[in-house]
């Protein structure tokens, strides 16, 4: 009896112990993966603190230099114009103002339009008295107060305007002033 009681493990639980050894097995894998998930939520829960600080103290330190940051564009802002020819050959231009008591005014025109256009040159030379009168006429309609340089930019465009008027070949690109004087 000795042998037989003494060497009897199936009798006494041994199988148990294997079912134990299993379920620590079991128990280390999902002990390892909950350590695992749990630092990944730490290293998320960190990313997200830093990234929203970061943010908050960027929008802090930036609150009044928004438009400062920004380019502004004027609505003035022109393209760059491509380069031109000019016709200088219209005479000097002298007249009287429109006033009570005439001011005296004397201008030297040049006249733009695009480049190697040979047929706007030709009917340019052939309008050169025609384009000499038309600038007299407008000019002499004018007051002597609207004959300032705070005016020529304008003055110039009213002039490009009613010379295209007359022209067939094509349209001049720009009227430009190399002397205005207007005497009181």
């Amino acid at each position: 009896m000795s042998d037989e009681e003494s060497l009897n493990l199936e009798d006494v639980g041994a199988g148990t112990e294997e079912a134990e050894t299993g379920q620590k097995k079991g128990s280390f894998l999902s002990g390892a993966l909950i350590s695992i998930l749990k630092w990944a939520a730490i290293g998320i829960g960190i990313i997200i603190l830093v990234v929203t600080t970061t943010v908050v103290t960027f929008n802090m330190i930036n609150k009044g230099r928004r438009a400062e940051n920004i380019a502004t564009i004027s609505p003035e802002y022109k393209a760059k114009a491509p380069p031109q020819e000019y016709y200088d050959n219209i005479e000097s231009i002298r007249g009287v103002t429109s006033d009570q008591v005439p001011s005296i005014f004397s201008l030297k025109v040049s006249i733009g339009y695009a480049m190697g256009n040979k047929d706007i040159n030709t009917e340019l030379i052939a309008r050169s008295r025609q384009i000499q009168n038309i600038i007299f006429l407008y000019i002499s309609q004018k007051k002597a107060d609207e004959l300032t340089p705070v005016h020529y930019a304008q003055l110039e465009e009213d002039l490009k305007q009613r010379l295209n008027l007359i022209m067939q070949s094509g349209k001049i690109d720009s009227v430009v002033f190399r002397e205005f004087v207007v005497t009181r």
